[in-house]
């Protein structure tokens, strides 16, 4: 079977042909979350006007990968942007729409845009739970959340068919970006277009389905799951809600926003499909909300206080923060999260490894979550340093400093005898041009 013959039938055939001729075309514009936190909008499209505002999602634009390579610039590596697909941010940023006091659950999380895109628009507040069941994803997720410098990130690799009941209706709104066969993807990877199967949309759709069934039992009653895929299979998408559906009749579809780029199909006319040749905005995205009947509580905010480090938490301005010691790391979150269940990788912000003599070196994430005000501003020439590894002259007492470059912060140097010792993580560095 071809992929024409798994598109949904209420297409016409000129629709079909479309869909099908705009997956033959280059790809589209990139597209890019700003970090406001960390850089204005004002600021950015002054330094770079070309970019075109995206027409939904507040703080995202969409760019010209040629002309601004965003992914090697000084702004992805101190996390002043996320870079994601135009289409798939929508799912958070403009339909799900989470809210500061959420507590929420990215089920398929890795490599984390979505969760990010949660903590922006969340202003970093309430809890979320970025898990992925394949750890070498999860780990290179819980990296991105440093980048971002994320504090209500909760990193995990879990596989909740065996630990769900210990988070039963425990979350306000849960995000399902369940694997799919990929056909959204044709443009953007050639590897995807050459191994789609529909055997492979059968098997995913049977997952699909039991994912969905998972994350609904750890639904709050009054809460709302988000179901997305990047696939324009009609079995993927309406027939996976479907299928759910006739296991959970009670759950509600809630009806999505209307415009004339979404398509809207018959079977399922509360979601929405967001196909290339209407939507130009990204590669593709299906997207459902279903609400679980019942009032919604929101759950109290709780924090863990940690005066044994009362004098480090006060430096860095995270008294009120619940500060808490997880297998000989420190963490800092907004809120405390019960993750006694969880694989861990990240709890918040990661402050330094617990060390029986109790002497610690700040992380690397703490500087990327505080404001430049903690910081020594360098310039151009030691910031390239920097970043490649090198050690430059720092004109200060000895001690640890974080060290920023145009209002952003970079990490911490250790300054002996007027030299800053390099602390930026090894794997991270590299050599950077502006532009």
């Amino acid at each position: 079977m071809d992929l024409r013959a798994c598109l949904p039938s209420s297409l016409s055939e000129s629709e079909k042909d479309a869909i099908l001729h705009s997956l033959e075309e280059p790809r589209g514009e990139s597209a890019l979350l700003l970090n406001t936190d960390k850089i204005k909008d004002e600021e950015f499209l002054r330094r770079y006007p070309d970019l075109k505002k995206h027409p939904f999602v507040e703080h995202a634009y969409l760019y010209d990968r040629e002309q601004y390579p965003f992914g090697k610039s000084i702004y992805y590596e101190n996390g002043a942007i996320s870079i994601e697909d135009g289409a798939a941010m929508m799912v958070v940023n403009y339909f799900l729409r989470p809210e500061e006091d959420d507590v929420l659950l990215d089920v398929c999380a890795a490599p984390g845009g979505k969760s990010i895109g949660a903590s922006l628009f969340m202003n970093d507040k309430g809890c979320i739970v970025a898990n992925d069941v394949s750890y070498p994803r999860a780990k290179a997720m819980s990296q991105n959340v440093e980048r971002m410098g994320r504090g209500n990130i909760v990193c995990a690799s879990n596989d909740f068919l065996f630990s769900k009941i210990h988070f039963a209706e425990t979350f306000d709104k849960i995000l399902v970006d369940a694997p799919c066969s990929g056909t959204a993807m044709f443009r953007k990877s050639e590897a995807s277009r050459r191994d789609w199967r529909i055997e492979k949309a059968k098997s995913c759709h049977t997952r699909q389905v039991d994912l969905l069934e998972e994350a609904y039992s750890m639904l709050k009653p009054g809460g709302i799951l988000a179901y997305s895929t990047c696939s324009f299979v009609e079995l993927e998408n309406e027939g996976s809600v479907l299928a759910f559906k006739e296991l959970h009749p009670e759950a509600e579809v809630i009806d999505l926003p209307d415009d004339p780029t979404f398509y809207r199909n018959p079977k399922l006319p509360g979601a929405v499909t967001l196909y290339p040749n209407r939507f130009p905005y990204g590669e593709g995205q299906f997207v459902c909300l279903l609400r679980k009947p019942g009032t919604l509580v929101k759950t109290p905010r709780k924090v863990v206080e940690a005066k044994e480090y009362g004098d480090f938490l006060e430096q860095y301005g995270l008294v009120g923060r619940s500060n808490e010691k997880m297998r000989e790391k420190f963490y800092s979150l907004y809120q405390h999260f019960d993750a006694s269940h969880l694989n861990i990788l990240r709890y918040g912000v990661k402050l330094f490894e617990v060390r029986t003599n109790r002497i610690y070196i700040p992380d690397h994430h703490l500087t990327h979550f505080l404001d430049d005000s903690y910081s020594i501003p360098i310039g151009e020439a030691e910031m390239k340093a920097y970043i490649g590894g090198l050690t430059f002259p720092l004109d200060l007492a000895d001690g640890y400093y974080i060290v920023s470059y145009d209002a952003m912060n970079l990490g911490f140097v250790k300054v002996v005898g007027g030299v800053a010792k390099n602390h930026y993580p090894k794997g991270l560095r590299k050599n950077i041009e502006l532009f």
